[in-house]
């Protein structure tokens, strides 16, 4: 005979392993703390990248466009300007980094117990006889 509510979890498990199961597999591979770090590091080296291409437009601007003299440019205050919006930059972009990355895997870990719920149903585990009055096997609570 078939089971209608064995069928319902199996497509809700293949539905969830299509949509999410192989991504939030790689990411459960991982223990938070390094999978918030990676995700950082690249974020990092991408918007240090960004911040590398967007000197470079400013230096052709001041250059090229505005025709300053190459020598009279002070290079220290210009280093100490750019080096600050370099580091506001990677702060930024490493706070909103940590801030998602942190919310993402914690989003991961909900689906993933889920589907383990999913599972424990599908193999009957999950099913527990209907509670009627006091268990005498468990300790009492503390309060």
């Amino acid at each position: 005979m078939i089971d209608e509510r064995k069928i319902i979890i199996m497509t809700q498990l293949a539905i969830y392993d299509k949509k999410y199961g192989e991504a939030d597999n790689k990411a459960n591979s991982f223990f938070r703390h390094d999978y918030v770090y990676w995700k950082n590091f690249w974020n990092r080296l991408f918007a240090l990248i960004g911040c590398f291409i967007v000197i470079g437009f400013y230096a052709f601007n001041r250059i090229i466009v505005n025709a300053e003299d190459v020598f009279e440019i002070d290079y220290r205050a210009e280093g100490t300007r750019l080096l600050i919006f370099i580091v506001a930059v990677l702060f930024i972009c490493s706070l909103i980094s940590s801030l998602k990355s942190t919310r993402e895997y914690s989003i991961i870990q909900k689906r993933i117990d889920k589907q383990l719920k999913l599972i424990e149903k599908l193999e009957g585990k999950g099913d527990k006889p209907p509670h009627h009055g006091a268990d005498t096997n468990r300790k009492r609570r503390q309060r």
